[in-house]
């Protein structure tokens, strides 16, 4: 049977595995479906993810793709894969796509969120998924701080250390502020690309402004100067959530 070419969206509650890519110990959200595919479709398979997210990320929107010969029917796949899946990981949605698909080599943008916790009192029920700051930022500033990010920069200031690269610059696209219910600020991040930990040091950044430790015009020297160090902490991982991955569908 000839080779049919499966495109999945893909949820996880990253807080118990050491991201998204398979590793030799530990584990991975990677290693995991590619575990239960293969025995839902009887053969090994290898899972191409439009992306990492890193250890105690999450994903509402992960796609991913991979060959089989299996009959499965879509339906079949997402029954079946999920039912061999630990709770806090599920295909959401499994379709047959054109041979030549690839989850990140055709992936035209990503939108990414990142949760700050506002209330007065710590919520033990948020602590999983945001990072607990009180209600104590200048939010104006931080919008404010948004048209210095817009547009195509150099983010060498916010990656890690040591990410092999062959460029850093990256197109920012759209950036937004919502509030969540009473106890939740919500950044949305859209780009075409991201360079590894640079949404959770633009959230780690932009708490500095907020709390007044660095002014929204700062952020323009900290790009040119392209010292990480210039730029500020690094967000913890649980605020961070892989929202959706655009295709054809990307707006901008």
């Amino acid at each position: 049977m000839d080779q049919r070419n499966f495109k999945l969206l893909i949820a996880y509650e990253g807080t118990n595995f050491l991201g998204w890519q398979r590793q030799m110990e530990g584990p991975t959200v990677q290693g995991l479906l590619e575990d239960a595919l293969a025995r839902v479709c009887d053969h090994q398979v290898t899972l191409h993810g439009s992306g990492r997210t890193d250890a105690g990320v999450h994903a509402a929107g992960q796609v991913a793709n991979f060959l089989t010969a299996s009959a499965r029917t879509p339906r079949q796949l997402v029954l079946g894969v999920n039912s061999q899946l630990p709770p806090e990981i599920a295909v959401l949605k499994a379709e047959e796509t054109h041979s030549d698909f690839h989850a990140r080599f055709d992936c035209q943008g990503k939108y990414y969120s990142y949760d700050y916790n506002v209330s007065p009192v710590r919520n033990p029920l948020l602590c999983r998924q945001s990072w607990f700051i009180g209600s104590r930022l200048d939010w104006d500033s931080v919008a404010a701080s948004f048209e210095y990010l817009l547009g195509e920069h150099d983010f060498a200031a916010f990656q890690s250390h040591g990410s092999p690269v062959k460029s850093t610059v990256r197109t920012l696209t759209k950036l937004e502020l919502t509030q969540i219910g009473p106890e939740l600020v919500r950044l949305s991040v859209f780009g075409t690309g991201f360079l590894r930990h640079m949404v959770r040091t633009i959230a780690g950044t932009l708490y500095q402004v907020g709390l007044g430790h660095l002014k929204s015009s700062d952020l323009t020297l900290i790009l040119e100067g392209k010292d990480r160090r210039k730029a500020g902490v690094m967000a913890p991982a649980q605020g961070l959530c892989l929202r959706k991955v655009f295709y054809q569908d990307w707006p901008f």
